[in-house]
């Protein structure tokens, strides 16, 4: 006998879990036992290529005797092992059918279709024997292996895919043309199966150890929205015991060596810290009490944390780029500060409050504008931009292709016109407010029309509908008027050739 290092109680002294509280008293990895499997393995890949096959390809009984002891002294520690654990899972079983349940019946099928698996390994082993075994000829009816290959995929269905160390496929004709590699063969399948079923049945039973019954650790926690927020923010955070839930926990709590607070927990073992302090650094210190399970005593589980607070801050930027235009409106978005309090103000122009911490910003003729943004009369910083002029447009005349056009589509287009292409900012417009229309007359002399507006005048049209396949139409000097007002001149003009 000896004692369970969590409740102290007596146990047996080969137990894997604790029979009153769940506790894992032996950790042996499941990889060892697939270590020993793979060796076994390799002990018959051993005997299959070492150990002396007989004349003509027969295999001899001492081989045989061989290459099966070694597999029962395998076979025989596995299924040792798979019956200790379900021992132990039988003990969890009676301390809570309700919760055991389900991993108790998976963990019985488990080992009933392995069971199954190895004594049909075994079976087919005596049967091979019996018939080919010191024979020259081996020549065994397929059908005998799917069966048992139908039981092991059956197998492999109830067992957890990250505990499977089986490596198991079907027989290769090509090479398992032999009595003693087919031996081989099921000797590994039936190990194979030994090791996965017992790594699935540990692992069913630590779901109950880790969910139901006891922890390896448990211990106060606490769990904060944030250490780090501004002045005028609430601190938040939630503290608990980890490992369990307990819906009659209390917290008590000193912030910065105060007096103690009392918090409640919210009816699922969480506890709801808030606090709302001045500017600098704060550590609180508490303790929640609570029943330990191990116990079943009140018990004090101490935790502190920290958290600063620091003074409002903003941040201000050009929401569409890092510039700002005049004769438009730039969208600026202002952040930071303390809910609602902020005010921005421009040096040069207009800037309207819009909502959500967007406002518009209208400069006025500097190459530069300051932004500043306040909150509660303090100042909270500013940010200089650069202020630049609208691009220029591009003029244009519809229905013209590669700078030719028919002289009835040109009539048509009946304008120039000015676009203002990849730029970011929505509503922004030219109009065409001049130009100098020159074409050459039948005469064989330049003539210059000017045009106030975009649109063509009379003498230019009737030039157009006079013109022929080849003549050139030239619109220069065209002058625009964008949405600050001013008037550009634009640094190319359009060549068209009448088609």
């Amino acid at each position: 006998m000896k004692k369970c290092p969590n409740c102290k109680r007596e146990i047996e002294s080969n137990s894997v879990y604790c029979e009153h509280c769940g506790q894992k008293i032996q950790k042996k990895s499941n990889s060892v036992w697939f270590l020993v499997g793979s060796l076994i393995v390799l002990a018959v890949a051993i005997v299959l290529f070492i150990v002396p096959k007989g004349k003509n390809g027969k295999m001899s009984a001492d081989v045989f005797e061989t290459m099966d002891a070694d597999y029962r002294l395998s076979s025989d520690a596995l299924s040792q092992q798979i019956n200790s654990r379900i021992a132990s899972f039988e003990q969890q079983y009676a301390l809570d059918p309700e919760k055991a349940g389900p991993y108790w019946e998976q963990a019985q099928a488990m080992k009933t279709v392995a069971l199954d698996v190895v004594n049909q390994v075994d079976s087919l082993k005596q049967y091979l024997w019996t018939h080919f075994g010191n024979k020259a000829k081996y020549a065994p009816d397929e059908s005998l292996f799917k069966v048992l290959q139908k039981s092991q995929q059956q197998f492999q269905e109830l067992v957890p895919q990250s505990r499977s160390t089986m490596m198991l496929g079907g027989r290769n004709r090509a090479f398992d043309a032999t009595l003693f590699s087919d031996m081989a063969w099921l000797n590994r399948m039936s190990l194979e199966t030994q090791v996965t079923a017992l790594n699935g049945i540990e692992e069913l039973m630590t779901n109950i150890h880790t969910q139901d019954y006891s922890y390896d650790e448990v211990g106060a926690k606490v769990f904060a929205e944030s250490g780090y927020l501004l002045s005028g923010q609430t601190y938040r955070a939630q503290a608990m015991v980890t490992a369990w839930q307990n819906t009659q926990t209390k917290a008590y709590v000193k912030l910065d060596g105060g007096s103690e607070k009392e918090y409640t927990s919210d009816g699922q073992g969480v506890i709801n810290l808030d606090f709302n302090c001045g500017v600098g650094q704060h550590k609180y210190t508490g303790y929640i009490k609570m029943l330990d399970p191990s116990t079943n005593e009140l018990k004090d589980f101490p935790f502190e944390n920290t958290f600063t607070v620091a003074p409002p801050m903003v941040s201000v930027s050009a929401s569409k780029m890092n510039v700002v235009y005049r004769g438009i409106d730039n969208p600026i978005a202002v952040g930071g500060g303390v809910g609602g309090e902020i005010n921005a103000t421009v040096s040069n122009g207009s800037l309207t409050r819009m909502g959500n911490g967007i406002y518009n910003l209208r400069p006025g003729e500097a190459n530069e504008v300051t932004i500043s943004v306040s909150s509660g009369g303090s100042s909270l910083g500013s940010m200089k931009f650069r202020v630049k002029d609208l691009p220029k447009p591009v003029a244009v005349i519809r229905n013209v292709v590669n700078s030719q056009v028919s002289k009835s589509a040109l009539l048509a287009a009946n304008r120039v016109e000015a676009e203002i292409k990849d730029f970011d900012f929505d509503g922004v417009k030219y109009d065409v407010v001049g130009y100098t229309f020159r074409y050459k007359t039948k005469a064989g002399t330049t003539k210059e029309v000017k045009a106030n507006g975009s649109a063509f005048t009379d003498e230019m049209k009737n030039a157009i509908s006079g013109s022929n396949v080849g003549d050139i139409f030239l619109f220069t000097a065209i002058q625009v008027r964008g949405n600050d007002g001013k008037v550009k001149t634009l640094d190319s003009g359009i060549g068209v050739e009448i088609k």
